[in-house]
């Protein structure tokens, strides 16, 4: 099985905001997700952005904790490493460095920051990078995003 990679723009400087309109917009298609938080501080951010995103959606999520019984149950689990508890299909990038361990993720998604030109060129080095790791990345303009 190959995985897919691809990018989606951010047009603002708002990470957490794009990664739960990406959760909001997809929820209904996609398998279990794991989303990698750089930090607890954006962990905990996106969690309550999460309860608030839309009035009328409610996405099923947790911040991953010891309790792998738990955490296997979460459709979405918010994790700062690497957490296969809930057999997540999609790894969701929310940091600006490749994660580690990939393999066996079917669907990787990472982000291109496009209102910050040292961030889009950082988009660009993890894109190369995941070629050199034998994935092929594409990019997912933002007038395709939200189809």
């Amino acid at each position: 099985m190959e995985t897919k990679v691809h990018f989606e723009s951010l047009e603002h400087a708002d990470r957490i905001k794009g990664i739960a309109k990406l959760l909001l917009r997809r929820n209904r298609l996609t398998p279990h997700v794991l989303v990698l938080c750089p930090d607890e501080d954006f962990m905990q951010q996106l969690d309550e952005t999460l309860w608030t995103i839309h009035p009328e959606a409610f996405l099923p999520h947790a911040i991953a904790s010891d309790d792998a019984a738990n955490n296997a149950k979460q459709p979405i689990l918010l994790a700062t490493h690497i957490n296969r508890d809930n057999q997540a299909a999609v790894l969701i990038n929310g940091g600006l460095e490749i994660p580690p361990e990939l393999q066996g993720f079917s669907h990787i998604v990472d982000f291109v920051d496009a209102w910050d030109e040292n961030l889009k060129q950082a988009s660009r080095e993890r894109f190369k990078t995941y070629r050199q790791l034998s994935f092929k990345p594409s990019y997912i303009p933002p007038s395709k995003q939200n189809q």
